[in-house]
């Protein structure tokens, strides 16, 4: 198994802190179980310790012989005896190899230790260890080693010492690994959750009720003054998830964007996102003003009409309960999120402009105008032709029957009479009493293939001018193109 190396850093260990008595303790600690010591000696807190902070022997390891009264010879051991090592700690931020030499300096060649430790909070150069070696080799030391502020940290970053890190320095990384493992252990508890109350994989659609951990007034919004631009709770469409988290529809708009000029614009007076719950007066508001929006945007070139759509994503590791059942008032999920300023429960969030179900990038290059207006008003008709018919061939009366179509198409002038907002009836001729008005939205020229390569579905929209025409297509030839919706007799009866 490959030795496992630590490939997290919390930082640079304060040695500094410590006083120097206090550094000499920690690295009498650190060597306890270096070697199998008879004992350790802390000579440097005496205050003459002859140049060393600690002294250690080894146990023996020697073991003599003698001969008893019957001349048998008998292993005698004596553990008092074994090897004799010196440990030297020095709280330096620099010690360069003059300094080095100063230190060893100490060390009696006649008399040396069998182990030499040098243990300093500094950082070595290659020249130290040289010069370390070299000096120790000649006083006949045995065996030695240059702990500097790496090696140090590397040996309080082992899970072993971790009692000494925290006796130290107050950082216990045992202690964060727990908790890190704990917050994991929750966070994958929370996804599997919602993976059987919202649904797995990606593209489903599931109402949720998030709420503020903090919040003690649920359900009543009148306890809170600013609760409709600080909501407390509120319902999102969960519909993907995330490696990180829960992916939710926040809120959609109706936009224009135009590809070409790259210019965009979109309204918020009203939010498209389909709430499950929503009280009857907020309900009514909301039909009135998704339908004046309405009326001015269907009169949008088709080719512009799009939607804002703000998504957020919900971390699985912010997410403290879920309530798989809900309540009495919102019968689905809740999710229990403590909210941070304007976020809220969000992580994060990000806005996408779609025209036919095709995602644009708002790069650089866009510009906002001006376009949807700050009020809106219901649209009224222009001329409404009750005595004028658009005649259809069978094959287009079938694709109007099947609502597959909302384009008018003609090269010879036919139409031409009908302005946008005009209204005229579509012959029906299997209806007696049906009448199907359609409303004139926008009037356009365009070669043919062009308008194909523009059109959501250029398949079907080949084919619709083809069955309208009667004929084979020329590509380059102009077509005019009338755009159009369906409106009732009951829409202008008033007129």
């Amino acid at each position: 198994m490959p030795k496992q190396k630590i490939t997290r850093t919390y930082g640079p260990i304060h040695f500094e802190d410590l006083d120097p008595h206090r550094f000499e303790d920690m690295i009498r600690e650190l060597i306890y179980d270096f070697k199998d010591w008879q004992s350790i000696e802390a000579t440097g807190r005496s205050g003459n310790d002859e140049g060393f902070d600690i002294r250690a022997y080894e146990k023996a390891e020697i073991i003599t012989t003698s001969e008893n009264e019957n001349n048998i010879e008998e292993e005698q051991v004596h553990p008092m005896e074994g090897n004799l090592w010196m440990i030297q700690g020095k709280r330096e931020k620099e010690i360069g190899p003059k300094k080095i030499s100063s230190i060893l300096s100490d060390i009696n060649p006649e008399i040396p230790p069998y182990g030499y430790i040098l243990a300093a909070s500094a950082n070595f150069s290659k020249d130290s260890y040289d010069i370390f070696r070299e000096e120790l080799r000649k006083k006949g030391v045995m065996e030695f080693y240059l702990w500097g502020k790496a090696e140090l940290e590397d040996m309080l970053h082992l899970p072993k010492n971790d009692r000494i890190l925290f006796t130290f320095f107050g950082i216990s990384l045992v202690s964060k690994r727990r908790t890190r493992a704990t917050e994991i252990r929750s966070t994958v508890s929370v996804k599997n959750k919602l993976f059987r109350t919202v649904g797995e994989g990606r593209q489903f659609h599931q109402s949720i009720l998030v709420r503020d951990l903090k919040d003690t007034h649920y359900p009543y919004r009148v306890e809170y003054k600013d609760f409709e631009t600080k909501p407390r709770w509120r319902e999102y469409i969960a519909f993907d998830h995330h490696p990180l988290g829960l992916m939710c529809h926040s809120h959609e708009y109706f936009a224009y964007v135009d590809t070409e000029k790259k210019e965009w614009d979109f309204t918020k007076e009203i939010d498209l996102v389909n709430r499950q719950i929503e009280d009857q007066e907020d309900r009514q508001i909301a039909h009135k003003k998704r339908t004046s929006v309405n009326d001015f945007w269907d009169f949008l070139p088709r080719k512009n009409k799009g939607y804002s759509a703000i998504d957020c994503i919900i971390k699985y590791s912010d997410i403290a309960i879920v309530d798989e059942k809900g309540d009495v008032y919102y019968n689905f999920p809740h999710l229990y999120v403590d909210f941070f300023g304007d976020m809220g429960p969000f992580a994060g969030s990000w806005n996408t402009i779609k025209i036919n179900n095709k995602g644009i990038k708002l790069t650089k290059e866009y510009k906002r105008i001006s376009i949807f207006p700050k009020k809106f008003e219901k649209e009224k008709f222009k001329k409404i032709y009750k005595d004028k018919k658009i005649l259809l061939n069978a094959e287009s009366q079938k694709q109007f029957k099947d609502y597959k179509l909302d384009t008018l198409y003609e090269t010879d002038g036919k139409y031409s009479f009908l302005k946008p907002k005009d209204v005229i009836l579509i012959d029906n001729p299997q209806s007696e009493t049906e009448q199907d008005y359609i409303q004139i939205t926008h009037i356009f020229k365009s070669k043919i293939k062009n308008h194909v390569e523009d059109s959501a579905d250029s398949w079907n929209t080949k084919n619709s001018i083809q069955k309208q025409l009667g004929r084979e297509l020329d590509e380059d030839e102009e077509i005019n193109v009338y755009e159009f919706r369906r409106v009732h007799e009951w829409q202008f009866e008033d007129k």
